[in-house]
């Protein structure tokens, strides 16, 4: 249970401090899956996004005020609490668009 509790966040934070999840900006600067990648690992948002930046930022984002008081999550917090109305309504488009596409009711 301690792994699928990291892992997934499913246990709303019981098992670990904070959540694992990582952006395509952290993958990259991690390993070398971005090397040959066609997306862009520096956009959010747009036609070359990578699906990791917007799908983190998605995450952090719904579960914000579960986040909000929790010391190790500050920066990130602040970091989206930073980012226009516009930026984080793209964010949000365009993580449903992306789960939408690849979710059990895709074609």
């Amino acid at each position: 249970p301690n792994t699928h509790g990291m892992a997934l966040h499913a246990d709303g934070g019981l098992m670990a401090s904070k959540p694992y999840a990582a952006s395509g900006n952290y993958i990259s600067k991690m390993s070398d899956y971005c090397e040959s990648c066609a997306y862009d690992v520096k956009q959010r948002t747009g036609e070359k996004a990578c699906p990791f930046n917007f799908l983190y930022w998605d995450f952090i984002d719904r579960h914000e005020a579960q986040f909000r008081n929790n010391p190790r999550m500050a920066v990130i917090c602040k970091s989206i609490n930073r980012m226009s109305v516009s930026e984080r309504d793209a964010i949000r488009a365009e993580a449903a668009k992306f789960l939408g596409e690849i979710g059990p009711n895709s074609p």
